[in-house]
């Protein structure tokens, strides 16, 4: 399977985006920086009028701090939209793929492939920190719609899932020879399946309102096995 939509086999994008992040990242020092001059310039003799001037103007500056732009640029994030939206996984959870009795969640799956500097942290630390600075850390999910049913035709409906949450941090595998991200969530559902069958639409979305839906098909059986790749 060839990585592509912005990806390279190490996970770093195209150089055209890179440029953007990186001059991101140059500005947000040089923001940084200066917030810490203006910190620093308070002297014991100012007037209090003037303190809580001052106390105002940085609360407003620290709050356009927060919602400054992330280290990426849209290219960027259309790019990886496009990658996890083109390998979700429908997979049982562990528990049932050891026990195979009846259940009443599966798991939702997608992954990409590690940038460079995060598979060099790997090699030298045989883990990698999370910082949740990494580009998916910004990716939030949310259910649109579904229509799910058991082996007794049963309507299931999902517990939760219709707000905007953020994608957990699953462990990393290797897919096609290549050190994996994997990024998803667990589906619970308000009844039991030996069989679930149906669809469910998805909204990745991430800052900027770049989005990318996408209409997954479920037709999971309790006695399938995990479809990835032995590691």
């Amino acid at each position: 399977m060839a990585f592509r939509d912005g990806f390279n086999r190490s996970g770093d994008f195209e150089e055209a985006d890179n440029d953007e992040a990186k001059f991101s990242l140059i500005h947000a020092a040089g923001r940084e920086a200066s917030r810490q001059g203006l910190i620093s310039c308070n002297p014991p003799y100012m007037r209090p009028s003037m303190k809580k001037l001052l106390q105002l103007f940085l609360c407003a500056l620290f709050a356009c701090h927060a919602h400054a732009a992330p280290p990426y640029s849209g290219g960027q994030a259309r790019a990886l939209l496009t990658h996890l939206s083109a390998h979700v996984l429908i997979i049982n959870s562990d528990l049932t793929l050891i026990k195979k009795k009846p259940a009443s969640e599966f798991d939702l799956l997608t992954y990409y492939p590690l940038s460079k500097t995060k598979l060099d942290e790997y090699k030298r630390n045989g883990h990698i920190a999370n910082t949740n600075d990494d580009i998916a850390d910004f990716v939030t999910y949310k259910i649109k719609d579904y229509e799910l049913t058991n082996e007794k035709n049963e309507r299931l409906q999902v517990k939760e899932g219709s707000k905007a949450s953020s994608l957990q941090d699953f462990a990393l595998w290797t897919y096609d020879n290549v050190l994996c991200s994997q990024r998803g969530f667990h589906v619970k559902l308000d009844k039991p399946f030996e069989r679930v069958k149906g669809h469910i639409t998805l909204m990745f979305e991430m800052p900027g309102s770049i989005t990318r839906e996408i209409r997954i098909p479920i037709n999971l059986a309790i006695t399938d096995k995990d479809p990835r790749p032995e590691i």
